[in-house]
């Protein structure tokens, strides 16, 4: 899971930079906002998985990195940092909770595409 993760991280970095025009200051921006907002979207999952089942799982780290790239894909090159962050930290907050919607619901959702993927 953790392999699954951190190369479908690397490989959004391929896509959210390489979707530039050319190599200049859109594809480092666009880069730049890749690593933040997964960053700040596995810190704010982790602490929401800390709040509400008193600790932090390595499957919560996956999905919240994975949350933060779903959530960055449409504004990656069009945002400052701090926006990213800002959009990080929502999707880190927002998918562990609509993950928790999917038992009262009684989804079979077994891999959390709908809570994480849908935006």
């Amino acid at each position: 899971m953790l392999l699954g993760a951190s190369l479908l991280w690397f490989g959004r970095y391929g896509f959210n930079a390489g979707s530039a025009p050319a190599a200049n200051g859109l594809a480092a921006l666009a880069f730049a906002n890749t690593a933040v907002v997964t960053c700040a979207a596995v810190l704010a999952w982790l602490i929401v998985e800390q709040l509400r089942t008193g600790r932090p799982r390595t499957l919560g780290a996956a999905s919240g990195a994975v949350a933060g790239l779903v959530a960055i894909i449409p504004a990656c090159g069009f945002v400052d940092l701090w926006a990213a962050v800002a959009i990080g930290l929502v999707a880190g907050v927002i998918c562990p909770l609509a993950c928790s919607l999917k038992w009262r619901l009684r989804l079979d959702d077994s891999l959390d595409v709908v809570a994480i993927q849908s935006r």
